[in-house]
């Protein structure tokens, strides 16, 4: 992951913090072509050197936001952008 692209609609967002921002960055950036990203809080947290409860906030926070949407199959989380942003 080289570089982090945030739409104007989210950083404009007075609904997130920045740390929101930069999650919601992470997870755009390894989103795979079928539509998801299945990073755990771990890689994640790894990847931007925050600690994996922040992560977890930032995750409720983007998705009490509607940003991304959360489902888990087959034990595994997959975390989708909404068409919202």
């Amino acid at each position: 992951m080289g570089c982090i692209v945030l739409d104007d609609s989210i950083v404009k967002s007075n609904s997130i913090n920045s740390t929101d921002k930069l999650v919601y960055g992470v997870i755009k950036a390894l989103t795979n072509n079928l539509g998801y990203c299945y990073a755990s809080n771990d890689y994640i947290s790894k990847k931007v050197n925050l600690s994996k409860r922040t992560i977890s906030k930032s995750i409720s926070n983007l998705r009490k936001a509607n940003y991304i949407r959360v489902e888990t199959i087959n034990y595994q989380r997959n975390i989708y952008l909404t068409s919202d942003v």
